[in-house]
């Protein structure tokens, strides 16, 4: 029998603590949402499932360990933790469903282990983690989901899965990555704004394996010299870069320099 702590039966003592049963199995829907005087909660070993919404809005929650036993974790779980920052995802963890972390503002480590089994990350799961300083993610993550680092204007260093096929609308909208940024080999298709406003950027390498590359991903990033694409690709949205900030190093007569004379876009073919 499973049995789950539900909302009714959560009560916040003295100081933020609390005391949990450690025969319970789940933490239910909404369980703690909005217990804004919960300050630090150690989860018992044996748990395997937080619900949906169940820390969301307890903005006064700095410390949540969780346990290894733990496999899922509901969308929107912690949300709006604004104080939280820290966080383990366990090995048994296979999605970070959308919204989870969504408008943790003070979260600057999120830890993710190389055995992890983690496959999938929801839209806009750590959209606005302001103070979020890097992350390294499994190979085996395929997907970049729309917003998932939106505003992360902190994350300045990230290291890109080796299987990634997607990277999603707005998904590094301004974020703080810095420096050359090449795009792993395998990815098909970047959305638009993907990269909008990442004003540290300074150099971008596009990959073969690139087909559709929407409007405006890398509009607004001020800073950046050069975008670098040496293929045919099958669509190129408007205003991709920033007309008078940004060369676009080609290949002569390719479609990606057509583009370019189009737009009056500066081109560079002397380093192809």
């Amino acid at each position: 029998m499973i049995r789950t702590l539900e909302k009714d039966k959560v009560k916040i003592y003295t100081q933020g603590k609390i005391v949990i049963n450690e025969n319970y199995d789940s933490i239910g829907f909404g369980a703690f949402e909005n217990k804004t005087g919960l300050k630090k909660l150690t989860l018992p070993m044996g748990l395997t499932k937080i619900d949906k919404n169940a820390f969301k809005g307890c903005a006064a929650l700095r410390t949540l360990k969780v346990p290894v036993t733990l496999k899922e974790i509901g969308e929107a779980a912690c949300m709006g933790c604004a104080n939280l920052l820290m966080i383990e995802i366990p090995d048994g963890i296979r999605i970070i469903p959308a919204r989870t972390f969504k408008n943790c503002i003070a979260l600057s480590q999120v830890e993710i282990s190389n055995n992890s089994a983690l496959s999938v990350i929801g839209e806009s799961a750590f959209e606005s983690c302001e103070e979020l300083k890097g992350l390294v993610l499994p190979t085996t993550i395929k997907r970049i989901e729309k917003r998932t680092f939106y505003r992360t204007k902190n994350l300045k260093t990230f290291s890109f899965p080796q299987e990634l096929k997607f990277i999603g609308k707005e998904a590094f909208y301004f974020s703080g990555l810095e420096g050359k940024l090449s795009i792993p080999e395998g990815v098909t298709e970047i959305e638009e704004s993907a990269f909008y406003r990442c004003k540290n950027l300074t150099e971008v390498v596009i990959p073969k394996s690139v087909k559709r590359l929407g409007k405006w991903i890398f509009h607004g990033c001020s800073r950046l010299k050069y975008l670098t694409i040496l293929h045919d690709v099958d669509f190129i949205g408007d205003w991709i870069i920033n007309k008078n900030d940004t060369v676009i190093r080609c290949i002569k007569g390719s479609n990606v320099d057509d583009y370019c004379q189009a737009r009056e876009f500066r081109t560079d073919y002397g380093s192809v």
